[in-house]
């Protein structure tokens, strides 16, 4: 028959008859698979005996040794922790947490805090890839604006300060939606640290976010694919409209010019706009993705014109304003997006994607009045060209998950 203890008195009954070799163990009356053991020498122990994931263990819990010596308030206090501790590990095993395998990354975990890089590492591979469908660029904007100014420094050694002045070059940049985005990659970071027990504190607490004014406003990851989604083929809005507005974002050109998008113009992957605002012609380029809304758009053209309005007309702009203002923006929007911010999200998506001030202006076709500007005479198709797939491969993880551009995409022809 297994002996028990129910108290202090048990334990000093186990403890006074020690075996002659080895060791024996007394059964806890009240805690399922709590034991002390008693060792040859008089010395006794409490562990934990358990089953988890079909494997039997043993636990040595972590508390001071008793013997026959030993006080009955000290007997006492030491078989209430033990206790306690075996209720912890009963409800992690229920979790299907091992406490032995816990104990050993904590102690890892004391021997060597991971530093910034090391634990970005986790963050992208336990957190963000099977989380975020946009995890590739909280990867590239870690590698980019994180990790080279505190990727060495100790995680729990991150001051605020060191956080807000990677953020003020990020703003002095000019890029302040960038820099709002930063601090939500920041704090989705180090909180996921905080979860794991790495810090006590989250150092991005209380760093305020930039307020976005109508000129900096850009749609965030949801309000695209709610844009997306509204304008869909199963939307009420007119295709003439939904392709418009996808349009925009696709290929950062003003609405107007969209509107007036003639399939004379259209050469494979340029778009030829003779006359802009600016009173200066664009070569606009053309990717896959844009080129798959034109061809959607062929079915509803008329008189040359691409998007046409009902009246087989030039489409009014401002037909496009109305329809985002008819659309369901998610509660966390900071106001409701217009067409003139899809042009800007795209530009501040090729900032995000890491395309300089010179090749974002190039592709919204903005004046440039600096002495090398009026003498610049390079048309930079090639850098339009790589900007502007990356913003399509950017998008297509975004709506879908993926960075894959469509591969059945029929490449428009002028007719």
């Amino acid at each position: 028959m297994t002996k028990t203890y129910a108290n202090h008195k048990g334990l000093k009954s186990a403890l006074s008859t020690p075996p002659d070799e080895g060791h024996e163990e007394t059964k806890d009356a009240t805690a399922t698979g709590l034991y002390l053991r008693v060792y040859s020498t008089g010395l006794g122990v409490f562990v934990h005996r358990y089953k988890i994931n079909s494997v039997r263990r043993v636990f040595i819990l972590p508390l001071p040794e008793i013997a026959k010596a030993s006080k009955e308030s000290e007997l006492s206090a030491v078989l209430a922790q033990a206790r306690a501790i075996h209720a912890q590990q009963r409800t992690q095993i229920k979790a299907s947490i091992d406490p032995a395998i816990e104990r050993d990354l904590k102690a890892q975990e004391l021997v060597t805090m991971p530093t910034v890089a090391e634990f970005a590492e986790t963050y992208i591979n336990r957190y963000a890839q099977p989380k975020k469908k946009t995890w590739a660029e909280d990867k590239r904007q870690l590698d980019r604006d994180v990790l080279p100014a505190i990727g060495s420094v100790k995680l729990d050694k991150v001051k605020r300060s060191q956080l807000i002045s990677l953020l003020d070059r990020k703003q002095d940049s000019g890029a302040m939606v960038a820099r709002n985005r930063l601090i939500s990659l920041l704090a989705k970071l180090f909180a996921y640290a905080l979860e794991r027990g790495h810090i006590e504190q989250n150092p991005v607490n209380g760093i305020k976010r930039t307020k976005e004014t109508s000129k900096d406003r850009a749609l965030t990851d949801d309000e695209i694919r709610v844009l997306w989604t509204a304008t869909d083929e199963t939307s009420n809005t007119s295709p003439s409209v939904r392709l418009a507005l996808r349009l925009i974002l696709v290929t950062a050109q003003r609405s107007s010019e969209i509107c007036q998008m003639h399939e004379s113009q259209i050469n494979g992957h340029w778009w030829h706009i003779p006359e802009t605002k600016n009173g200066r012609e664009q070569y606009a380029y053309l990717s896959d993705l844009a080129l798959s809304l034109l061809e959607e758009a062929k079915p509803y053209s008329r008189n040359g014109l691409l998007l046409p309005s009902t009246l087989a007309e030039v489409m009014e702009s401002q037909i496009l304003s109305k329809a985002m203002s008819r659309i369901k923006w998610p509660e966390s929007s900071l106001s409701r997006p217009t067409p003139h911010d899809l042009r800007r999200t795209c530009i501040t998506g090729l900032s995000c994607l890491g395309f300089g001030r010179l090749v974002q202006d190039k592709v919204a076709n903005h004046i440039d009045s600096s002495v090398g500007g009026i003498y610049d005479r390079n048309d930079y198709a090639k850098e339009k060209q790589q900007a502007l797939e990356a913003w399509a491969r950017k998008l297509n993880e975004i709506i879908h998950g993926q960075g894959n551009s469509n591969s059945n995409i029929l490449a428009f022809r002028q007719a």
